[in-house]
């Protein structure tokens, strides 16, 4: 379970630097602009996969509550806060995805 956990958070960390370094790497595009649709594209993440939960009917109960926190940050323009709730709730998405998965290991386990 401690590998899980630390997959996890690896896998977090390698998204927010592959998110910070495509930003910087767009000169075109306006910074701000850049930030809001990496903020966006974190957000449309995490909507896929608490819908991927909601089907196994592990959803967790405030992801969708971040996710709708995250979007209004992000129309009033505070991005840094709109990343914060959008990461939250696209790891919170996952986490329920993987809780799913383990609860049907444990039951095919326990009743075989």
């Amino acid at each position: 379970m401690k590998l899980t956990k630390y997959a996890k958070y690896l896998g977090v960390a390698a998204l927010a630097i592959g998110l910070a370094t495509g930003c910087q790497s767009s000169g075109n595009m306006n910074k701000s602009n850049a930030s809001d649709q990496a903020v966006q594209k974190i957000i449309s993440d995490a909507k896929a996969e608490l819908k991927i939960a909601k089907k196994g009917n592990y959803a967790w109960r405030d992801t969708g509550k971040f996710i709708k926190k995250a979007e209004k940050a992000l129309a009033a323009g505070d991005t840094k806060k709109a990343t914060s709730l959008a990461t939250k709730a696209l790891e919170q998405s996952k986490m329920a995805k993987l809780q799913s998965v383990e609860q049907a290991k444990a039951v095919k386990a326990r009743f075989n």
